[in-house]
This record gives structure tokens, C-alpha cells and sequence, in this order.
């Protein structure tokens, strides 16, 4: 190619990264930050950070195939396992009320009463008027229902001994406190989203290092 030739290829290839705003050199781009707090930062980056979430979502997103699992088990959906399992762990000696245990799964009540009402007819679980207030039912396991979940029990124990591998004792007490904290954090972090979309809260400038079209 002649020498004007080359220099018309160079001027275009310029003209281009000029246009779309981007690097010449990839590695010359740096993401804005997603989090600020300085404990969460090492030497300025957010990367370690970032690891932690994408590692949050990969496991969130297993997670959610065990209740699906473990109710194919015993023949029952994967929403009617987990109130199914959770009325078992909370009900006490007189049964659990509707409101208390949407509160302990964190679900909506009307979500609840559905499902509660499909393992009644399924003979699962036991509803009854609570003799406290007369207006609330309270909740409970059937033998039926027991016997399912013992049914269940031993593929379930060797599943849950894999996912929980490798932590001691302490480790899984640390674990808890940690998703406890998480739990209060993730529900006021989406109050704040959805407070800020309200607000119409939004970047009036492009970020830093951020590529612009």
C-alpha cells in the first residue's frame, strides 16, 4: 500500500475510535466504582467486591433449584415444600399462624394462605381457628406431612452435607450472622432503589472513564 494509502487508513481507523468513544488500548478503561465504602475497597477497586456478588448470584441462583428438588421428592411443588418444611421448624406445640410464618419466609401472607391451602388438601398440613383471637388459624403438621419429610430426610441430609463442606462450626456461625445482617441490608437497600427511582434521582454527567457514544 503507498504511503498516502496508509496514512488514509490510519486517519480513519482514528476517525472511528473518535466517533464511538472508544479505547485504543482496552486496558486503559476503568469501570466506575459500584460501591464506595471504604472497607469494601482495596487500593481504590471495587473488583474484589464485584467477585463477591457475581460469586452471590451464581449461588442464589442453585439455591433456588434445591426447594424444586426436594418437593419433586415427596410429589409437591417447590413453594409447597418450603412452607411445608418451614411450618415444621417453627410451628411450636400449638401450630404457627399465617402472618408469623409469611414473616419467617420473608413472603407475602396472601402467598402463603395459597400454598397452606393446597397442603391442606393435600393432607399435608392441619389448619385450625386460633382459640387466641378466634379470627386467625394457626398451622401444623399432619403424620402425613411428617411422614413425607422423614421420607424425604435421608436424600436431603446428603445433599445439604455436600453444599456445606469444608465449613467448621465456627465458619457456619460466622455464615449466619452474616446472612442475618444481609437480610436487613438487601431489603433497605431495594427501599433506597426504588426511594431514588421516585425521586427521579439519575446521573446528570456521564461517570468517569465511562465511554460515551
Amino acid at each position: 500500500m503507498s504511503a498516502d494509502g496508509t496514512r488514509k487508513a490510519e486517519t480513519t481507523a482514528e476517525t472511528a475510535v473518535e466517533i464511538t468513544g472508544a479505547w485504543e488500548r482496552p486496558g486503559d478503561y476503568r469501570p466506575p466504582l459500584s460501591i464506595t465504602r471504604p472497607e469494601i475497597l482495596r487500593d481504590g477497586s471495587d473488583s474484589a467486591f464485584r467477585e463477591l456478588i457475581w460469586g452471590l448470584l451464581v449461588v442464589a441462583k442453585r439455591l433456588q433449584k434445591y426447594p424444586e428438588i426436594f418437593g419433586r421428592r415427596i410429589g409437591v411443588s417447590s413453594a409447597q415444600y418450603t412452607v411445608l418444611i418451614a411450618t415444621a421448624h417453627i410451628q411450636g406445640g400449638e401450630g404457627i399462624g399465617i402472618r408469623a410464618l409469611a414473616d419467617y419466609m420473608h413472603l407475602p401472607a396472601p402467598h402463603i394462605t395459597t400454598t397452606v391451602g393446597r397442603l391442606v388438601e393435600a393432607g399435608l398440613l392441619a389448619k385450625r381457628q386460633n382459640p387466641a383471637d378466634g379470627r386467625g388459624v394457626l398451622v401444623s403438621m399432619t403424620k402425613e406431612g411428617d411422614a413425607a419429610l422423614r421420607k424425604l430426610a435421608p436424600f436431603q441430609q446428603q445433599v445439604n452435607d455436600v453444599l456445606f463442606a469444608g465449613l467448621s462450626r465456627r465458619e457456619f456461625e460466622i455464615f449466619g450472622q452474616m446472612i442475618d445482617t444481609f437480610l436487613v441490608n438487601s431489603e433497605e437497600a431495594l427501599i433506597k432503589a426504588a426511594a431514588l427511582e421516585r425521586a427521579g434521582v439519575r446521573s446528570t454527567r456521564p461517570p468517569p472513564n465511562v465511554a460515551v457514544e
